[in-house]
């Protein structure tokens, strides 16, 4: 249970007790209302005793101070809940207001008892849809078919055991509601940025800068309590639903005297930040919105607070608290991990990966790694290329956010590689092992979903897949990119024109891209040369020799191991074809054998390895070098 339950809880057994009687905080003012309505309905104004403010109930003294709440909207509250707290006085405010089938009193009553003046305005004004109490749904005033002073005024039922001293989360919002079980990260900590007090106040935040740890820390420090934070991708999201439901959680944050947080980072960017704002600017409730940091909201771009991405030394020190028996070096490439991700590492859960119903898309593949760089056989200053492009995202923490060695024009921080070389040189293979040395999982682009022959479409599906990771750590793979990053064209017509447009729109949104980016290509010529002068690296795949081929069988042979002889494999590795090819013809001839339900021997291979052949379109199979393998 959250902090702010089990506050509640326990006060709601000290006030309430097990007898379920009214808190004695309450007695005071609701026999002096109980005296001031009979003398009403007995005819003697006059001789009803006053509502006294120092009567007034704690829990109402926590609203007012919560909310712009005045003397008389506190007496309003009084009046209209007491009807659903005492029988006795909610029959004679039936008999005051002579409405025998109401749930509550009249409008005209609660006036009359309030001492408000029926024919002012600003009085009238109290019980209208816009007031305070109205639009925070602590009472509600109906039907709206009658007229003003005849309607009924009734509180909520979550209202009155409030009152009560027995608060529950509104049923309408009680799945977006988070509830922290641990204590936030120490300020030391987190991303140190100024916070004015004046609210409400937006807070722009990308995954893996603790903003949740942030706006706790932040809560506690300044009023002394942890805020309510709710999940906006939980709330509904038809616009006149989440309106009530944004009532609904300012009215629970005003009666715990706290601050409201909503999260809007994973909720449809159709939600009205906009007008979030402005309603509880207009309430004066305290607020903070946390944003996508491409969300626009308006007049509040000049106040909007940006959180940076923590330090490397701070990240190192959250994986030290909240998952001791991992490896901290992850610190350095799972920058967008949260703490509740570290934390569920350490309970032996996986981290999330972030791409939740909203975020993620059909036209992004995500695959678990399964391989390593020791397994890629490569050329040797091909492998230290890969290994260097490890270490670029391993420590661009230190050498852009801690050096501040940015290249400047709007880039991120990602690394951008094009792997260059014929089909099955280990290229896409590189891509997963680069993924799994960095702990990270492989995106991989389904390109088939993103090149579309209409104008501007193929920005949109490709600014949807940078959108579906950009808030995610891993690599991102455009396989086979020349359908995207081709050379530009001379223009000849309006196609030529637009697709030149698009070009140069992929051509900036990859550099502003914040992870490993990796694009394939069969023939490194077809890229635009001004793309590539924008890569950080560019790893150009040779075909392996016989020798890098010999330990290609080997390896993709792991589970027969001895079951072919060293000189076999010899004569196998002389044969040229790519790393791509020897792996498939493995592939084939573990089938042959299976179908004659034995282990791989020389004649699998040799089929196996026959198909290959044939599949690449090439002719006169060396098959006399194999003698009796048949």
């Amino acid at each position: 249970m959250t902090p702010i339950l089990r506050a509640m809880a326990k006060k709601s057994k000290a006030e309430v007790g097990d007898s379920q009687e009214i808190p004695a905080s309450w007695l005071p003012v609701l026999n002096t209302l109980q005296a001031r309505v009979r003398a009403f309905v007995e005819g003697d104004p006059k001789g009803a005793p006053a509502l006294s403010p120092k009567t007034i109930p704690t829990t109402l003294r926590e609203l007012e101070n919560a909310l712009p709440l005045d003397e008389v909207d506190l007496s309003i509250l009084i009046v209209s809940a007491a009807a659903a707290m005492d029988v006795e006085i909610g029959a004679l405010l039936k008999q005051l207001g002579d409405e025998n089938d109401s749930n509550g009193p009249t409008v005209d009553t609660v006036m009359m008892l309030v001492g408000l003046h029926p024919l002012t305005g600003e009085d009238r004004a109290r019980f209208d849809e816009a007031s305070i109490l109205c639009v925070l749904g602590l009472i509600e005033t109906g039907p709206p078919n009658r007229a003003l002073l005849r309607r009924t005024v009734v509180v909520p039922e979550p209202v009155v055991r409030f009152l009560l001293g027995n608060w529950e989360p509104d049923p309408r919002v009680r799945r977006a509601l988070l509830f922290p079980e641990r204590e936030p990260l120490p300020q030391e900590l987190l991303p140190q940025v100024f916070v004015p007090e004046v609210l409400p106040l937006v807070l722009r935040a990308r995954a893996g800068t603790a903003a949740h740890d942030f706006v706790r820390s932040w809560t506690l420090a300044t009023i002394g309590q942890e805020p309510m934070l709710f999940d906006a991708s939980l709330l509904p999201s038809d616009h006149d639903a989440h309106q009530i439901a944004l009532r609904a959680c300012a009215r629970d944050a005003a009666m715990l005297g706290t601050v409201l947080v909503i999260d809007y980072r994973s909720a449809p960017s159709s939600l009205p930040v906009i007008d979030t704002l402005s309603f509880f600017e207009f309430i004066g409730a305290p607020f903070v919105a946390i944003v996508d940091r491409r969300l626009p909201v308006g007049s509040w771009e000049r106040t909007a607070i940006d959180l940076p991405i923590p330090t490397l030394a701070q990240r190192e020190q959250w994986w030290r608290i909240l998952s001791p028996d991992s490896d901290t070096s992850l610190a350095r490439t799972a920058t967008h991990l949260e703490p509740d991700d570290i934390q569920s590492w350490s309970s032996g859960g996986t981290p999330t990966l972030r791409m939740n119903a909203k975020k993620s898309s059909s036209r992004v593949q995500v695959i678990t790694p399964e391989v390593r760089l020791d397994d890629v056989i490569v050329e040797s200053h091909v492998r230290q290329q890969l290994e260097a492009l490890a270490d670029r995202v391993r420590h661009r923490s230190v050498v852009l956010d801690e050096w501040r060695m940015r290249p400047g024009g709007g880039r991120g921080r990602g690394v951008t590689a094009l792997f260059a070389g014929v089909s099955g040189t280990g290229k896409s293979m590189s891509a997963e092992a680069l993924a799994g040395e960095l702990g990270v999982p492989l995106f991989r682009v389904e390109l088939a979903s993103v090149v579309d022959k209409y104008i501007g479409e193929t920005e949109k599906n490709l600014e949807e897949v940078f959108r579906s990771v950009e808030n995610d750590d891993g690599v991102l793979l455009f396989d086979e990119a020349d359908a995207l990053f081709g050379k530009r064209s001379d223009v000849s017509d309006a196609r030529d024109r637009y697709a030149n447009i698009e070009v140069a729109y992929l051509l900036q949104r990859i550099e502003q891209f914040d992870g490993l980016a990796i694009l394939t290509t069969n023939l490194r010529a077809n890229l635009d040369e001004a793309f590539q002068r924008r890569l950080d690296a560019i790893v150009d795949f040779e075909e392996p020799d016989a020798d890098a081929r010999f330990t290609i069988w080997a390896r993709a042979l792991g589970p027969f191991e001895g079951s072919v002889a060293e000189n076999d494999l010899r004569m196998l590795a002389a044969v040229d074809i790519t790393g791509g090819s020897i792996r498939s013809a493995v592939v084939t001839a573990a089938y042959y054998a299976a179908a004659k339900t034995q282990t791989i021997a020389r004649e699998h291979l040799l089929r196996g390895l026959q198909e290959e052949w044939r599949k690449a379109g090439r002719l006169n199979f060396p098959i006399k070098d194999f003698g009796d393998w048949r």
